[in-house]
């Protein structure tokens, strides 16, 4: 059964010595954010730090696959969601050790950036049963003392699960996992319609990559988890609110202070010798997270107006404002088609560029040479005004809007392509 630790076999460990856990941004940076195990502190767990795992390129290394193939893989797992294998305690090596007696300051918590307002799990996700249905959703969680954190909800489905508890008088039953498989944590990182179930979705992948349903564990509060996370902690949102922020999010901007629930940990499990997670604000693992699983609501979606080889949410874009997306156009009425479309499968866009299928669209550099050697502003640029904004866009207007732009730098479809081509 595949697991976090499974995609670590190739990684390197780097056992310089950690006087504390604030440097992995610099240390990445360094690495060129390659994925990396760091050894180098005590850790009463005999933990190690497991830093820049999930990224396009491990995962199709891991399944020996094209970059490429994700796209349709998540596609296809969104289409067919199937239910985990729901196996017995005694199986789930998540469950091999437990603590009672929580201090959180015993885990290689980092504080990432100087202007945070402290520690964070960044790679946390949130399971929990809402009426027999289960809902799992990343958050980012303040510590603030041996046990509590502070817990950044947007507006979505968990906000809605709290809300409808508190005006009850109760409190969230949860339970926190860290270092799940990746597809796992792809399906958790979409944004699904309320009733969708992420982990149907995350054994549907699981099943089509591995060859197997993901197993999972019910928990003592009847919350269900993947069966080997390296981490589980079991706990509750409670009634009361904190000051949450500042942050330094995926733009690498700072995110506001906000009033935000508080969550208490009642236990923690972990697997023998178990790999934290740690997943770094504005990272490599951070853009794909949020920006791969987009790019099959985009694909769906060009693929209605032209033929769509392949969508990237671009690092410059830190991997959620900016795409390009490949396509075999068929008139000239297409590229403009695909910017629409491209649009409609991710609203949050603020620019897209549509290339035909000989630029690498991995490469900025490529795109760019596109741009500049297949386009001209007064014709292939497209100014859309007053369109929604993305809450991550630091320009965006008061009211919430943003102007977007798409570009046509595909190759003109009346003009001769050998004018065109890249010969180096």
């Amino acid at each position: 059964m595949m697991a976090f630790r499974d995609h670590l076999k190739n990684v390197g460990i780097d056992s310089r010595e950690l006087a504390n856990f604030d440097d992995l941004p610099t240390i990445s940076k360094e690495l060129f954010e390659k994925p990396i195990i760091l050894d180098g502190f005590h850790s009463t767990l005999n933990c190690k730090l497991a830093l820049d795992i999930c990224q396009i390129s491990v995962i199709a290394d891991t399944l020996k696959i094209k970059e490429r193939e994700i796209t349709d893989i998540i596609s296809e797992g969104i289409k067919n969601p199937i239910n985990p294998s729901l196996i017995s305690k005694e199986q789930a090596t998540v469950l091999e050790n437990c603590i009672d007696d929580v201090d959180l300051s015993k885990l290689p918590i980092p504080q990432y950036f100087p202007i945070d307002a402290g520690k964070y799990l960044t790679s946390a996700m949130v399971f929990v049963m809402d009426e027999g249905i289960s809902n799992a959703s990343f958050h980012r969680m303040l510590i603030l003392d041996e046990n509590k954190m502070a817990i950044r909800i947007v507006p979505r489905h968990l906000h809605k699960i709290t809300h409808k508890n508190r005006e009850l008088g109760k409190t969230t039953k949860i339970a926190i996992v860290m270092g799940a498989d990746p597809f796992v944590l792809l399906s958790a990182a979409i944004s699904f319609d309320f009733d969708y179930e992420e982990i149907r979705v995350a054994s549907s992948l699981h099943k089509k990559a591995y060859g197997k349903n993901l197993e999972v564990v019910e928990m003592e509060n009847g919350v269900l988890v993947p069966a080997h996370s390296e981490f589980v902690m079991v706990g509750e949102i409670l009634l009361e609110d904190t000051k949450e922020g500042p942050f330094v999010d995926i733009t690498g901007t700072m995110d506001k202070i906000r009033e935000q629930p508080i969550v208490s940990i009642e236990k923690i499990y972990h697997r023998t010798n178990p790999y934290f997670h740690a997943l770094i604000p504005a990272g490599i693992e951070h853009q794909t997270l949020m920006g791969l699983p987009r790019t099959p609501t985009i694909k769906n979606e060009v693929d209605k107006v032209t033929n769509c080889v392949d969508v990237r949410l671009m690092k410059a874009g830190s991997g959620w404002l900016s795409a390009t997306v490949s396509i075999i156009p068929q008139s000239k009425e297409d590229a403009r088609k695909a910017i629409d479309a491209t649009f409609k499968g991710h609203p949050s866009l603020k620019k897209v560029v549509i290339v035909d299928a000989d630029i690498d669209i991995n490469s900025g550099d490529e795109v760019e040479w596109a741009v500049l050697t297949r386009s001209q502003p007064d014709r292939d640029y497209y100014i859309f005004s007053n369109q929604k904004g993305s809450s991550l866009d630091p320009t965006r207007y008061p009211d919430g809007t943003t102007s977007k732009i798409g570009i046509d730098a595909t190759i003109p479809p009346d003009l001769e392509k050998d004018e065109f081509v890249n010969y180096r």
